[in-house]
Parts: structure tokens; sequence; C-alpha cells
């Protein structure tokens, strides 16, 4: 593999040395990367957020190592997590540079480097939603200065909302809390082997600090939201009607302060007139720290 102030190496090259050296037949879900522009452009889209030699990446699911090489060669350090042994194995023989810290581990359970300042990866489609929820929670805790991430399509879109309102929902809405969703590029089926049946997307996301969420309980905004977003075809003061006690708990409110709230929220004007007749897909993420701050007040 070729390494940092060498000529790069073809990444199909790359792919077809790993899966032919351990006898590799990939199984469903895994696609690797052979294209080197969707490579190019993921690293180009961190850098606009800051992403130079003097940063810290954690990248993860490195598989044979295609981003990890183009990393490296731009000089930031790198600690990659990859659950495969035989990838570990593989980036061990073939990519042995003091920039890489390698850990053969469980992204989701493993201890985050508390010093890493951008996450930049082709995450593996199936924890998608999981490690964009350990991104957030890390992130609230050890700030980092962007992410770059290769995602399903469709899944993309969800993360951006762009379309509304198919695309808004309690994903969308929780990532809004922190950061500025952006759709960069589209990538087809034939950057893979094997090809997936389905497009991917490059999508970054920028951390924000939203004035509005300065006295907003984030926890209540995702759990009223996603309560509410699980019953998409009902109007909000039917859902907000029958909220279960697990949110109540968050305030401590008895079922008579809800009663309360709810009568609050129905007289309240603004940006929130009319909103308990409609559907959660058709209020912003601002309507919806609006909620949260009426019913925490």
């Amino acid at each position: 593999m070729s390494l940092p102030n060498s000529e790069p190496e073809h990444p199909s090259r790359i792919v077809d040395r790993y899966l032919s050296r351990y006898n590799i037949e990939p199984n469903l879900g895994q696609n690797f990367l052979i294209d080197p522009f969707p490579i190019r452009t993921s690293i180009q889209a961190a850098s606009d957020l800051g992403l130079n030699n003097d940063s810290h990446v954690l990248e993860i699911g490195p598989g044979p190592g295609v981003l990890s090489v183009e990393l490296l060669r731009l000089g930031s350090k790198i600690t990659a997590i990859e659950i495969s042994q035989n990838a570990c194995d593989f980036l061990e023989s073939e990519l042995n540079h003091e920039g890489l810290n390698l850990f053969n581990e469980d992204a989701l359970s493993i201890q985050w480097p508390d010093t890493i300042t951008h996450v930049v990866a082709n995450i593996p489609y199936g924890i998608s939603s999981p490690i964009l929820e350990r991104i957030q929670e890390h992130h609230r805790s050890n700030p980092l200065m962007g992410i770059s991430l290769l995602v399903q399509r469709e899944f993309a879109h969800r993360m951006v909302m762009k379309s509304i309102p198919k695309d808004r929902g309690p994903l969308g809405i929780a990532l809004w809390l922190d950061f500025e969703c952006k759709l960069i590029s589209d990538v087809p089926p034939s950057s893979f082997r094997p090809q997936p049946d389905v497009y991917s997307s490059i999508v970054t996301l920028r951390p924000v600090s939203r004035i509005e969420l300065q006295d907003v309980s984030r926890k209540l905004v995702r759990r009223i939201s996603s309560w509410c977003f699980g019953r998409r075809r009902r109007k909000m003061r039917t859902s907000l009607r029958d909220i279960p006690r697990g949110i109540l708990k968050i305030g401590k409110w008895s079922s008579s302060d809800w009663l309360r709230i709810l009568d609050n929220l129905e007289n309240e004007g603004g940006n929130l007139r009319g909103f308990m007749d409609k559907r959660p897909e058709e209020l912003t993420p601002e309507q919806w720290t609006s909620i949260c701050r009426i019913i925490a007040r």
C-alpha cells in the first residue's frame, strides 16, 4: 500500500489484495470503496471543517485502509477502530505508520480518545444510527471540529432533512440540536465492490451553538419528538395527550401537571399558533424547541 509521500495506489488494487489474501467473499452489507473520487471528496469536506496535519481523526471501520492511507498522506494522526481481525492484520502489515493507532474493537463499546478533533469514516450502514448517537454524545463532552461521513443516501437525506415533510424526523431533529448537516455528494453503487443496491452520500456535520437551545433540555426534545414521530399519522394534540410516564419522569410531572401544560400549549401564539392540529413532520426544529421550552417552564 502507498505510504505518505509516495505515489498513491488505486484503491481497487488495495481492496483486491485484501480480498485475495484472506480469500474473503464479502457478506451482505460488506461493500468496499474502490473509487478514489469519494475518498478525496470526503477528505476535502473534512478539510473545509478544519482538518489538517495537526488534527486527530477518528476513523470507524477502516477495512483495508483506502481512506486511512489518504488521511496519513495529509499528515493527520488517526485512531482507527476496526472490528474485523483480518482487516486489522492487513492494516498492520501494509500500513505500519507511527501516525496510525489501530484498535481491533467494536466502535460502539470502546472508549474514544478525548483528543479527537474530527471523525472521517465510511461507517457501516447497519450501525449508522447508533454511531451518530455515539458521535453526538462524545461531542457534548469533548467538542469536535467537524465530521465527514459516507452513509446510505436515504439515511443522508434524513440526516439533513432534505425533502420536507418526507425526510423530516427524529434523526434530523436530534442532529440539528448540535450540528449543521450538509449533503456534499452522492456516490454511485459502481464506486464499491461488490456493488450495493443503493446509492450512498457524503454528509458533513459542522458543530453549531444554537441560541434557541440555551434554556431547553436536549433530552426532552429528543424524547418528545421521537414519541410523536412514532405516531406520524396522528395530530400533535393526540400524541401529546398520550405521552408515556417515562417522559413525564423527566420533569417529575404528574398527570394533572401534564394536562395544565397541554392547556398552556393550546393557548400559545407566535410560531406555535395552531401547531396542535398539525402532524409532527409539519413542525420545524425551532418549533420543537419552543414546545419543549414551554413544557419545561
